[in-house]
């Protein structure tokens, strides 16, 4: 089924329609879910929210982009919800006990992983969109609503702060073609 017939089946509420969407994004929802939540059951959670707000905001979609560009909005969307929720959550069990750690034994892909969750975010949401999803630049452009070189701008910024902070813990980087 091309996009357009997913789409009207999907108006029209045909649940085969809806499944095969959920088929075709669902590793990419959640992915993209768990770069915010950290844990996969509550990754599966969040894009199963996703999926339902897409189903009962369908008749909203307007064909001005993509139906991958529509569901990462939602997922988008959905993310930061989650993450207010949890901030607020966090804030106020803080109160409570006020004991900061570091872990120290985090691997190296944990490391990266908290490093970019640690960027400003509207850095850390073009990261996770180009690398982890694999959107291009237009495509994150759309999903933002920004332009191409603001992608390409925060791209750099965020892979620039990365790098300090690599460089920092005493990682050695390399380009493809070098060697150390």
């Amino acid at each position: 089924m091309d996009e357009f017939e997913l789409i009207d089946g999907l108006k029209s509420k045909d649940e085969q329609c809806f499944l095969e969407i959920v088929n075709r994004f669902k590793r990419k929802v959640i992915s993209l879910c768990y770069t915010y939540t950290r844990d996969y059951s509550e990754a599966e959670d969040l894009s199963q929210e996703v999926f339902l707000s897409l189903y009962n905001s369908i008749r909203n979609f307007r064909g001005d982009c993509s139906i991958s560009t529509y569901i990462y909005r939602i997922s988008l969307s959905k993310c930061m919800d989650y993450k207010r929720k949890r901030s607020i959550k966090g804030f106020l069990s803080g109160l409570w006990n006020m004991q900061t750690y570091k872990d120290e034994d985090l691997d190296d892909k944990s490391y990266i992983r908290q490093c970019i969750i640690n960027l400003p975010e509207e850095m850390k949401k073009v990261i996770v969109l180009y690398y982890y999803i694999g959107l291009t630049q237009k495509e994150i452009g759309s999903i933002l609503n920004i332009s191409e070189k603001a992608v390409e701008g925060r791209i750099y910024r965020a892979k620039q702060k990365l790098k300090i902070e690599f460089e920092k813990e005493g990682y050695v980087l390399c380009r493809k073609n070098e060697t150390v």
